[in-house]
Parts: structure tokens; sequence; C-alpha cells
């Protein structure tokens, strides 16, 4: 047995004894080296019929079995995948609420209130790869820069985040300009590379993979830093971020050209994008033309800083 597929057997091994449920069945699959298509096909001869996007979805952790049909295919798959009894039933839990994907976790705040003017779900989705469980967010650092014309040049984004279970090996980047028909790129900086990439022309957003440089076991932790950049002649006057889940550290630091330092600039909170500004206070601009804002232990919501040249 080469190095790899012991890794893999020690991975779903721990993964039996801990779970959640996708990360059993993903490896079980990986180790036991089945398609998705073998699998329906097992699953049919045993008289249980399961669409691969369901499978998929449980593999992915988009959705997990509930239904009664849904639960005996459950305990066929221990058997098809060689697994001892109980092994995927027993890391169900409870029936998850109803709603719009990705199911809310305690304490989330639903992604859609973050961004205005599009949806974003509707691009992570596609990605398939937006699981708030695999990963905690450390720390992000943001340095958002400002062009002489007063426009949006585009975002540096520096991001530590930590493994909660083994073999993790991506992210998602999110990045909206109020400049709505602007082109939007991305780039890897270090440690990761650019994955699959969505934008949904007219609404300023683009939803993209951040591949780590190497799959993470439980506990480890990457930095990632990759860059967007707009292609834009817009006038901006404010750069927030929004947090769905908790994150223990967020920095912002917007630079601006030196022909294009505001009077002032101001510090802001909200609790979702549509909401009231709080804690709002101003920032000093130092003398190499930034402000920087540092928020520590911050809650799901917005955190970001606006300014007036006059």
């Amino acid at each position: 047995m080469d190095k790899a597929r012991a890794e893999l057997g020690r991975d779903l091994a721990h993964a039996v004894r801990t779970g959640p449920f996708s990360a059993v069945l993903h490896l079980a699959i990986e180790d036991r080296g089945l398609r998705l298509e073998e699998i329906q096909e097992r699953l049919a001869i045993a008289g249980v019929r399961i669409s691969l996007t369901m499978l998929n979805h449980w593999r992915r952790g988009r959705s997990q079995p509930e239904r009664p049909e849904s639960i005996r295919a459950v305990h066929l798959l221990e058997g098809i995948l060689s697994l001892p009894a109980q092994s995927l039933t027993a890391q169900l839990g409870p029936r998850r609420p109803r709603g719009r994907w990705p199911a809310q976790l305690p304490g989330m705040l639903d992604v859609d209130r973050l961004f205005a003017n599009t949806s974003v779900i509707s691009m992570i989705k596609e990605l398939n790869s937006w699981m708030y469980h695999e990963l905690t967010r450390v720390s992000m650092h943001d340095v958002y820069l400002v062009g002489a014309n007063r426009q949006e040049i585009g975002l540096v984004c520096r991001q530590v985040m930590r493994a909660n279970i083994d073999r993790v090996s991506r992210s998602v980047g999110i990045f909206h300009s109020d400049d709505l028909q602007a082109p939007i790129t991305i780039s890897a900086l270090r440690n990761c590379r650019i994955g699959r990439v969505r934008d949904e022309p007219g609404t300023g957003a683009i939803a993209a993979e951040i591949v780590f440089d190497r799959v993470l076991s439980q506990g480890e932790t990457v930095v990632v830093e990759y860059e967007f950049r707009v292609d834009s002649a817009h006038f901006t006057d404010h750069f927030y971020r929004g947090f769905s889940v908790p994150i223990g550290e967020y920095l912002l630091q917007i630079q601006f050209d030196a022909e294009a330092v505001p009077a002032k600039c101001y510090r802001f909170e909200k609790h979702s994008i549509s909401a009231p500004e709080q804690g709002v206070r101003e920032v000093w601009i130092g003398s190499t033309q930034g402000a920087h804002l540092l928020a520590c232990d911050v809650p799901p919501g917005v955190v970001g800083m606006r300014w007036e040249w006059q």
C-alpha cells in the first residue's frame, strides 16, 4: 500500500469517528475507488433509485439524506463502500432546516444579505465548493487600492485559514464592485492557484475557487494571497467586507493614490448590507496616503470604511 493510500485510509478512519457525514462518504468513495455511476447502479439493483446529483450533494455536504428512501440508501451505501454498520447513518444527526443552500449554521448570516444588486449564492452553487464546516477563518487582511482619478483599482486579499477536517483543498474568494459593468479579473499571488471562476455580467460580482498549494489535514493552517483587478473609471468612496460566519481578526487598509487623498475617512459596521451603520468613527489618514481599521472577534455582518474628498 503506497503512502497516499495509507493516508487516505487513516483519514477515513478518523472521519468515521468524528464525522461529518459528507466527509465519511467522500473519503469512503475515494478509498474504494468507485465512481458515482457505479454506486448509483448498485443502489438501483438493490431497489433504491438516487440521482447522481443527489449523491454528489451528499458527498459535498450540500444536503443530507432525510427521506425514508434516502435513509435506506445510506444503509445500502455502508455495504457498498465496505463500511462498518451505522458508520454513515450515525453521522446524520437531526434534520436540517429547509431553505436556501448552503444550509445555515448556528450564528451564520445568509450570504446574499452581504451584497447588493446580486445573488452571490447562485455563483457559489456553480462552484460546488462552499463548505462552511471545513475551514475556520483565523484572519483576513484586505488592501483596497484607489487610483489617481478616485477610481477603484482592485483588492489584494490575504487569508489565514485552519482546516477543521482532513483533506481540505480549497476555499472561495468573492469580490463585488460598485461599477456593475467593469471587467474584473483575479490572480493568485502566494500559496494558491485560481480554479473555476463565475461571474454575473451587469452585477459587478465575481466568485472564484482558491485552490491551496497542498491538501490540508485537520488542524493545519494555510496562508493564501490573491488579487482582484478592476478595469473601471467609476468613482469609489467606500469599501466593505461582509462576513457570513465569525472571523478572529480582520485588517482593512485603504491605499489612496497621492493625487486622490480624501479629506476624511470613517470606519463603520453593519448587521447586513441594508442595515444602518453602527460604530462610526473617523480614521486617521497617514503620510503615505493610507488608512486602516483592525477588528477582532468579528461577528457575522459588514465591516468597512468610507471617505470624503470635500
